[in-house]
């Protein structure tokens, strides 16, 4: 495989699943994890970000719904468990009102897999947004592990893509303070549909059924000669039934994403268009502060989802 597209990533979640995933690279466990500089700016960046957690939490309550049956319900001849309520009603009829068995028909629990990718480019220093990635990032993983919505994962991307929190471990304080000493935002370029290619292939790997869901937390530079091969693998993604999400850390006045412009030659002749025109995430929001992100993601995922759910439903 192409060096340039390999993921890498702890693979001790994707081991457990079964079959491996092509072009990732394993690699073992570190300190990184063991930083104490590392835990205690995570340890801040959590008491900073909890409230939002919360109400991010109870605004996804509202639009990830449960998936899962497993909350007994109905009137049935056979199942688990005997309503004790119908024993009664059903030796007073002679045993002929046999319905009081109960089966796992109620969806109660949430079954999402969802990744969350940091970009860890050296662009993301520019405006704070690597700050603001990391409380971001505080934000969706906090607020989706009180909703327990099924498995979460993290990854950092720029020239390579890096698991650092796998699928199926709880994301607590350790993962965060892990997490923080694994951003560094020095790398020098942001290779965006790599990462997009193995988010696809980390997502898809040993899981069947639920929803998926892909958080690309970036300052939305993507590469101009690059978004035919991204518009490909978005479609890709929505064709496997995923939803890739783009939350754009965007700066203020010059350094906007809407302000900025690209120039290209065509036909000899130089033409300038808006940066944002034709932009290859067709699913994206533009943050300008973390303390609205839980109520404009909640309301944009209502309708994406409501959206994938009406498409899917016409197929």
């Amino acid at each position: 495989a192409d060096k340039t597209s390999q993921v890498v990533t702890d693979l001790d979640q994707l081991g457990r699943e079964g079959d491996g995933v092509e072009g990732v690279v394993e690699v073992g466990d570190s300190d990184v994890h063991k930083n104490p500089e590392a835990s205690a700016k995570w340890a801040e960046i959590y008491a900073s970000t909890l409230l939002f957690s919360r109400r991010l939490c109870e605004k996804l309550r509202l639009v990830m719904e449960p998936l899962l049956a497993t909350k007994l319900q109905g009137d049935y001849k056979s199942g688990k468990r005997i309503n004790m309520k119908k024993v009664i009603g059903y030796i007073a009829s002679g045993y002929r009102r046999d319905k009081i068995w109960l089966k796992r028909t109620k969806p109660a629990k949430r079954n999402y897999r969802v990744l969350l990718c940091i970009d860890d480019s050296e662009s993301m220093l520019r405006n704070g947004a690597g700050e603001m990635a990391l409380q971001a990032l505080s934000i969706l993983a906090n607020g989706m592990s009180q909703l327990e919505i099924g498995e979460l994962g993290v990854a950092s991307f720029g020239e390579d893509m890096k698991m650092v929190h796998g699928f199926g471990n709880p994301f607590v304080a350790e993962s965060g303070g892990k997490c923080v000493a694994s951003f560094g935002f020095e790398q020098q370029r942001t290779r965006m549909a790599d990462c997009i290619q193995g988010a696809l292939e980390v997502l898809t790997a040993g899981s069947e059924g639920g929803r998926k869901l892909c958080f690309l937390v970036s300052d939305g530079r993507v590469e101009r000669d690059n978004r035919d091969r991204l518009r490909a693998l978005v479609r890709e993604m929505s064709e496997k039934g995923i939803l890739l999400v783009c939350l754009v850390i965007d700066g203020a006045g010059k350094d906007s994403i809407v302000n900025m412009r690209s120039v290209e030659f065509v036909d000899g002749k130089t033409k300038m268009t808006k940066f944002i025109d034709d932009y290859p995430f067709p699913f994206y929001l533009l943050v300008k502060d973390v303390e609205t992100l839980p109520d404009v993601l909640g309301d944009a995922l209502k309708q994406w989802l409501e959206m994938l759910a009406r498409l899917e439903s016409r197929d």
